[in-house]
Protein backbone atom coordinates (compact mmCIF):
# COMPACT_ATOMS: atom_id res chain seq x y z
CA UNK A 1 0.00 0.00 0.00
CA UNK A 2 3.04 2.16 0.55
CA UNK A 3 4.31 1.90 -2.64
CA UNK A 4 1.30 1.45 -4.44
CA UNK A 5 3.37 -0.65 -7.09
CA UNK A 6 1.46 -3.32 -8.41
CA UNK A 7 4.66 -5.11 -9.64
CA UNK A 8 5.41 -5.49 -5.98
CA UNK A 9 1.91 -7.93 -5.06
CA UNK A 10 4.52 -10.92 -5.29
CA UNK A 11 5.99 -10.37 -2.01
CA UNK A 12 2.73 -9.85 -0.37
CA UNK A 13 1.04 -13.09 1.61
CA UNK A 14 -1.71 -14.30 -0.81
CA UNK A 15 -4.96 -12.66 1.20
CA UNK A 16 -2.87 -9.94 0.59
CA UNK A 17 -2.83 -10.34 -2.90
CA UNK A 18 -5.98 -10.40 -3.72
CA UNK A 19 -7.19 -7.42 -1.79
CA UNK A 20 -4.16 -5.24 -3.33
CA UNK A 21 -5.45 -6.69 -7.05
CA UNK A 22 -8.95 -5.86 -6.99
CA UNK A 23 -8.51 -1.83 -5.14
CA UNK A 24 -5.84 -1.87 -8.40
CA UNK A 25 -8.07 -2.70 -10.69
CA UNK A 26 -11.24 -0.29 -9.04
CA UNK A 27 -8.45 2.90 -9.24
CA UNK A 28 -7.17 2.21 -12.68
CA UNK A 29 -11.14 1.94 -14.13
CA UNK A 30 -11.80 4.96 -12.06
CA UNK A 31 -8.83 6.55 -13.35
CA UNK A 32 -9.72 5.74 -17.13
CA UNK A 33 -13.18 6.66 -16.75
CA UNK A 34 -12.04 10.30 -15.54
CA UNK A 35 -9.34 10.65 -18.57
CA UNK A 36 -12.29 10.22 -20.85
CA UNK A 37 -13.98 13.03 -19.41
CA UNK A 38 -11.05 14.93 -19.63
CA UNK A 39 -10.18 15.09 -15.86
CA UNK A 40 -6.13 13.57 -16.12
CA UNK A 41 -4.38 12.93 -12.75
CA UNK A 42 -7.24 12.86 -10.60
CA UNK A 43 -7.05 9.60 -9.22
CA UNK A 44 -2.92 10.51 -8.68
CA UNK A 45 -3.62 13.14 -5.68
CA UNK A 46 -5.99 11.14 -4.02
CA UNK A 47 -3.88 7.80 -3.95
CA UNK A 48 -0.95 10.09 -2.64
CA UNK A 49 -2.96 11.55 -0.16
CA UNK A 50 -4.57 8.38 1.12
CA UNK A 51 -0.81 6.58 1.02
CA UNK A 52 0.75 9.61 3.15
CA UNK A 53 -2.15 8.89 5.94
CA UNK A 54 -1.36 5.21 6.02
CA UNK A 55 2.54 5.84 6.29
CA UNK A 56 1.33 8.42 9.11
CA UNK A 57 -1.27 6.18 10.85
CA UNK A 58 0.19 2.71 9.97
CA UNK A 59 1.93 2.45 13.66
CA UNK A 60 -1.76 2.58 14.94
CA UNK A 61 -2.83 -0.71 13.39
CA UNK A 62 0.32 -2.77 14.89
CA UNK A 63 -1.06 -1.19 17.90
CA UNK A 64 -4.53 -3.00 17.21
CA UNK A 65 -2.88 -5.72 16.41
CA UNK A 66 -0.60 -5.90 19.29
CA UNK A 67 -3.35 -5.14 21.62
CA UNK A 68 -5.56 -8.59 20.67
CA UNK A 69 -2.05 -10.76 20.00
CA UNK A 70 -1.51 -9.91 23.63
CA UNK A 71 -4.76 -9.50 25.14
CA UNK A 72 -4.31 -6.12 26.44
CA UNK A 73 -7.52 -3.74 26.96
CA UNK A 74 -6.02 -0.17 27.38
CA UNK A 75 -7.96 2.54 29.13
CA UNK A 76 -10.70 3.84 26.89
CA UNK A 77 -9.26 7.15 26.27
CA UNK A 78 -6.49 5.33 24.92
CA UNK A 79 -8.55 3.12 23.11
CA UNK A 80 -9.67 6.37 20.86
CA UNK A 81 -6.77 7.93 20.45
CA UNK A 82 -6.19 4.80 18.16
CA UNK A 83 -9.62 3.91 17.34
CA UNK A 84 -10.63 7.06 15.73
CA UNK A 85 -7.10 7.27 13.45
CA UNK A 86 -8.56 3.78 12.13
CA UNK A 87 -12.06 4.73 11.45
CA UNK A 88 -10.57 6.00 8.86
CA UNK A 89 -13.33 8.40 7.29
CA UNK A 90 -10.79 10.86 6.04
CA UNK A 91 -9.56 8.14 3.91
CA UNK A 92 -12.87 7.07 2.93
CA UNK A 93 -13.62 11.17 2.51
CA UNK A 94 -10.83 11.02 -0.17
CA UNK A 95 -12.47 8.39 -2.20
CA UNK A 96 -15.62 9.55 -2.27
CA UNK A 97 -14.00 12.73 -4.15
CA UNK A 98 -12.89 10.78 -7.03
CA UNK A 99 -14.58 11.51 -10.48
CA UNK A 100 -16.53 14.92 -8.66
CA UNK A 101 -17.54 17.13 -11.33
CA UNK A 102 -18.79 20.23 -9.37
CA UNK A 103 -15.97 21.39 -7.57
CA UNK A 104 -12.77 22.22 -7.30
CA UNK A 105 -10.08 19.61 -5.86
CA UNK A 106 -7.58 22.04 -4.90
CA UNK A 107 -10.35 23.40 -2.35
CA UNK A 108 -11.51 19.31 -1.34
CA UNK A 109 -8.25 18.71 -0.51
CA UNK A 110 -7.16 21.88 1.55
CA UNK A 111 -10.17 20.99 3.46
CA UNK A 112 -9.63 17.47 4.52
CA UNK A 113 -5.59 18.17 5.39
CA UNK A 114 -6.96 20.81 7.60
CA UNK A 115 -8.27 18.04 9.75
CA UNK A 116 -11.87 19.42 10.55
CA UNK A 117 -13.76 19.10 13.50
CA UNK A 118 -16.57 17.75 10.79
CA UNK A 119 -14.88 14.58 10.03
CA UNK A 120 -13.20 14.33 13.42
CA UNK A 121 -16.40 13.62 15.10
CA UNK A 122 -17.97 11.80 11.78
CA UNK A 123 -14.40 8.96 12.88
CA UNK A 124 -15.66 9.44 16.62
CA UNK A 125 -19.46 8.44 15.68
CA UNK A 126 -18.14 5.58 13.29
CA UNK A 127 -15.43 3.79 15.70
CA UNK A 128 -18.34 3.69 18.45
CA UNK A 129 -21.08 2.95 16.61
CA UNK A 130 -19.38 -0.12 15.20
CA UNK A 131 -17.69 -1.41 18.79
CA UNK A 132 -20.97 -1.32 20.03
CA UNK A 133 -22.72 -3.44 17.07
CA UNK A 134 -19.54 -5.94 16.82
CA UNK A 135 -18.57 -5.95 20.41
CA UNK A 136 -19.57 -9.40 21.08
CA UNK A 137 -18.41 -11.10 17.85
CA UNK A 138 -14.79 -9.83 18.17
CA UNK A 139 -14.59 -10.80 22.24
CA UNK A 140 -15.16 -14.53 20.99
CA UNK A 141 -12.63 -13.46 18.86
CA UNK A 142 -10.37 -12.36 21.44
CA UNK A 143 -10.03 -8.86 20.09
CA UNK A 144 -10.77 -7.43 23.30
CA UNK A 145 -9.54 -3.59 22.91
CA UNK A 146 -13.26 -2.71 21.85
CA UNK A 147 -14.86 0.42 22.96
CA UNK A 148 -17.16 -1.12 25.03
CA UNK A 149 -15.55 -3.54 26.60
CA UNK A 150 -12.81 -0.46 27.76
CA UNK A 151 -15.53 1.42 29.02
CA UNK A 152 -16.17 -1.22 31.07
CA UNK A 153 -12.86 -2.31 32.64
CA UNK A 154 -12.13 1.34 32.92
CA UNK A 155 -15.21 2.30 34.86
CA UNK A 156 -16.32 -0.86 36.30
CA UNK A 157 -19.51 -1.12 34.80
CA UNK A 158 -21.72 -3.47 32.77
CA UNK A 159 -21.90 -3.75 29.11
CA UNK A 160 -25.42 -2.29 29.02
CA UNK A 161 -24.47 0.40 31.00
CA UNK A 162 -21.11 1.29 28.87
CA UNK A 163 -23.46 1.19 25.96
CA UNK A 164 -25.77 4.01 26.94
CA UNK A 165 -23.07 6.00 27.57
CA UNK A 166 -21.26 5.77 24.36
CA UNK A 167 -24.62 6.15 22.99
CA UNK A 168 -24.54 9.51 24.54
CA UNK A 169 -21.46 10.46 23.24
CA UNK A 170 -22.31 9.12 19.36
CA UNK A 171 -25.21 12.08 20.30
CA UNK A 172 -22.93 14.23 21.12
CA UNK A 173 -20.23 14.21 18.42
CA UNK A 174 -23.85 13.77 15.81
CA UNK A 175 -24.18 17.56 17.04
CA UNK A 176 -20.87 18.19 16.24
CA UNK A 177 -21.37 17.52 12.64
CA UNK A 178 -24.55 19.12 12.11
CA UNK A 179 -22.78 22.26 13.91
CA UNK A 180 -19.46 21.62 11.64
CA UNK A 181 -21.75 21.65 8.69
CA UNK A 182 -23.00 25.12 9.11
CA UNK A 183 -20.32 26.93 10.06
CA UNK A 184 -17.92 25.20 7.44
CA UNK A 185 -20.72 25.98 4.91
CA UNK A 186 -19.73 30.03 4.53
CA UNK A 187 -15.68 28.55 3.21
CA UNK A 188 -16.35 25.08 1.75
CA UNK A 189 -18.34 24.34 -1.21
CA UNK A 190 -21.68 22.96 -0.19
CA UNK A 191 -21.09 19.91 -2.52
CA UNK A 192 -18.35 18.44 -0.90
CA UNK A 193 -20.24 18.63 2.62
CA UNK A 194 -23.17 16.98 1.38
CA UNK A 195 -21.12 14.10 -0.12
CA UNK A 196 -19.38 13.32 3.17
CA UNK A 197 -22.83 13.68 5.56
CA UNK A 198 -23.94 11.56 2.72
CA UNK A 199 -21.48 8.92 3.63
CA UNK A 200 -22.27 9.36 7.50
CA UNK A 201 -25.80 8.61 6.36
CA UNK A 202 -24.87 5.70 4.30
CA UNK A 203 -22.60 4.73 7.59
CA UNK A 204 -25.57 4.59 9.95
CA UNK A 205 -27.41 2.49 7.52
CA UNK A 206 -25.01 -0.23 7.80
CA UNK A 207 -25.33 -0.03 11.57
CA UNK A 208 -28.72 0.79 11.86
CA UNK A 209 -29.96 -2.78 12.97
CA UNK A 210 -26.16 -4.83 14.21
CA UNK A 211 -23.26 -4.82 11.92
CA UNK A 212 -24.59 -4.48 8.56
CA UNK A 213 -20.64 -4.34 7.28
CA UNK A 214 -19.64 -7.54 8.46
CA UNK A 215 -22.97 -9.26 7.68
CA UNK A 216 -24.56 -7.89 5.06
CA UNK A 217 -26.80 -10.88 3.95
CA UNK A 218 -29.16 -10.24 7.22
CA UNK A 219 -30.46 -6.88 6.30
CA UNK A 220 -28.62 -4.64 3.63
CA UNK A 221 -29.30 -7.00 1.36
CA UNK A 222 -32.83 -6.89 0.96
CA UNK A 223 -32.68 -3.07 1.71
CA UNK A 224 -30.31 -2.91 -1.68
CA UNK A 225 -32.69 -5.03 -3.49
CA UNK A 226 -35.37 -3.08 -3.02
CA UNK A 227 -34.03 -0.44 -4.49
CA UNK A 228 -33.86 -1.92 -7.72
CA UNK A 229 -36.80 -4.13 -7.60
Amino acid sequence: MARWDIVAIEDLPSYMQIIFRNLWEIIQDIEREMSSLGRHGGVKPTVDKVRKCYLLDKHRYLEIAKWARTGHVPSFEEYMEVGVVTAAMDDMTLYIFLGMEDCDEKIMYEWVASKPKFIHAFNIVLRLTNDIATFEEELKRGEVANGVNCYMKQHGVTQEEAVTELKKMIKDHHEIMMEEFFKASSTVPRQILVRVFNLARAIYLFYKEGDGFGHPGENLKDQFTSLFA
